[in-house]
């Protein structure tokens, strides 16, 4: 099935221009697939993924987030996300997901979110969890308090003293540093831990927009946000019979190797939902999109999508 390519703004509820790419299939859609992207990459980077759900039939809409890809606006601009950023991300996001209902006629829509991206995929269920059909956490967890809020007293710090807009080379040291501690061989790429398809990794090495060192700003309204989302009160404004499909790679760290992964399903199990789903992918790193066998993960969507939130099953 062939598909049509389109890349185009959406203004922001401030005004700031959201660059929004999107894949549709040429023949009739029966869903939708929005992709929360992760933090130092941008939404072309899901290509390949959303080339393979249109031809099943799947419009697929990636966004850059506010300090990322064409919408920083320029390099220099890069891993800035401005004043209350995490928040005005999550709210972009529902923008965005109002834009394709109302373009596609309401059909059942997926939130795919990627690291970062899940963590704004949390937030989002929270807020507007009544408002779609499934939800997908790809290389996610559920953080811990004591480390986070280290990183938050921090990020509070250096934003204080040296500005929103100062590159945080310690606080980068601090949550990716030892992130190939795991990761035997020579001349090893900084982002080894990303994934074991060496062409992915260069591809991400060459990209411009991606692997940059964020700013202060950044990593403090990240934080900030995150200290809310695992609050009981706020958790339990998320749709009990909300389908939530967990991934992760047993290899990724960011989960700390399925471990934060296991705490993040039985979290929402303990809050009642009662369709979560959670898959651990041996031998597979942090980008579950970008691993050697992604076809067989794209295949494991796109079946739970059918059996969970279309009921083809």
């Amino acid at each position: 099935m062939a598909s049509n390519y389109s890349n185009f703004f959406i203004k922001g509820e401030d005004g700031v221009d959201i660059y929004v790419h999107l894949w549709e299939p040429v023949e009739i859609p029966k869903g939708i697939i929005q992709v929360f992207h992760g933090m130092a990459e941008h939404g072309g980077r899901y290509q390949n993924f959303a080339r393979y759900m249109n031809e099943k039939g799947f419009v697929v809409c990636a966004n850059d987030h506010r300090g990322h890809g064409k919408t920083a606006g320029s390099l220099d601009n890069v891993g800035y996300i401005g004043k209350d950023g995490f928040n005005k991300i999550v709210e972009d996001e529902y923008l965005i997901m109002k834009f394709l209902k109302e373009k596609h006629g309401n059909l059942p829509i997926v939130i795919f979110g990627h690291s970062f991206g899940s963590f704004v995929a949390q937030e989002f269920m929270i807020r507007y969890g009544k408002k779609v059909n499934g939800v997908i956490l790809s290389g996610s967890s559920a953080v811990k308090e004591l480390p986070l809020r280290f990183g938050y007293a921090l990020a509070f710090i250096e934003k204080t003293f040296f500005g929103e807009k100062r590159r945080s080379k310690v606080l980068d040291k601090l949550t990716f540093g030892s992130y190939n501690k795991k990761i035997k061989g020579d001349n090893l790429s900084k982002f080894e831990w990303l994934s074991k398809d060496k062409e992915e990794i260069k591809k991400y090495e060459e990209d411009p927009y991606c692997g940059g060192v964020f700013t202060a700003g950044f990593f403090y309204y990240f934080f900030r946000g995150l200290l809310n989302i695992y609050k009981p009160q706020r958790l339990v404004r998320i749709p009990k019979d909300l389908p939530l499909f967990i991934i992760s790679g047993e290899e990724d760290p960011v989960g700390e190797y399925g471990k934060l992964v296991r705490r993040l399903y039985e979290l929402y199990k303990s809050m009642g939902l009662k369709q979560v789903d959670m898959t651990l992918y041996q031998g597979k790193r942090h980008e579950l999109l970008n691993e050697v066998g992604k076809e067989g993960i794209y295949k494991d969507i796109l079946t739970w999508i059918e059996n969970k939130v279309l009921n083809y099953s």
